[in-house]
């Protein structure tokens, strides 16, 4: 692994890497993520919120990047990315439409009550649930399948001549 391209593995989107470099992709960011949470810690909350949106940025490329990359190996489109960074967004935006249509329907009826918070609750649990089921089915994925063995349309194997 010493001849990475890391300007390619982190910024590029073309070609195929491996479950490692994914991994690596991933320390890249949790690194990235560590790095601003320490100078947020000695700058201040309000400068430290300007050093997040910086960090947020080479954060979403570098997870994008990798993303498509090891989708690529697995010979599948990037475009499945949408449906692991957006679907949680959806289900958490459903979430509160559907809550806080309940609730304003309560409220206005003066009904609130506990059969109100429990299906509250519970649409709570099912929206994170699905949120978990889409978080694991991404990291199986992206971090855990064989790639596809031998050259795909994305090009050629990660892997070849290795075990």
């Amino acid at each position: 692994m010493a001849n990475i391209n890391w300007g390619n593995l982190l910024f590029g989107f073309r070609g195929r890497i491996n479950r490692a470099k994914w991994w690596l992709t991933v320390l890249v960011y949790i690194i990235i993520s560590v790095v601003a949470a320490i100078i947020t810690a000695i700058v201040g909350e309000t400068l430290g919120g300007l050093v997040t949106l910086a960090a947020v940025i080479p954060q979403l490329w570098i997870y994008l990047a990798g993303g498509v990359k090891r989708l690529h190996d697995l010979n599948r489109t990037g475009a499945w990315l949408v449906v692991f960074i957006l679907g949680p967004i959806v289900l958490v935006i459903l979430f509160f439409v559907i809550v806080g249509m309940d609730v304003l329907f309560a409220l206005a009826s003066g009904d609130l009550d506990a059969a109100t918070l429990a299906r509250v609750g519970a649409t709570g649990a099912i929206v994170g649930l699905l949120v978990l089921l889409l978080g694991i089915w991404a990291l199986i994925w992206l971090g855990c399948l064989r790639g596809t063995v031998g050259p795909n349309q994305y090009g050629p194997d990660p892997l070849e001549g290795r075990v």
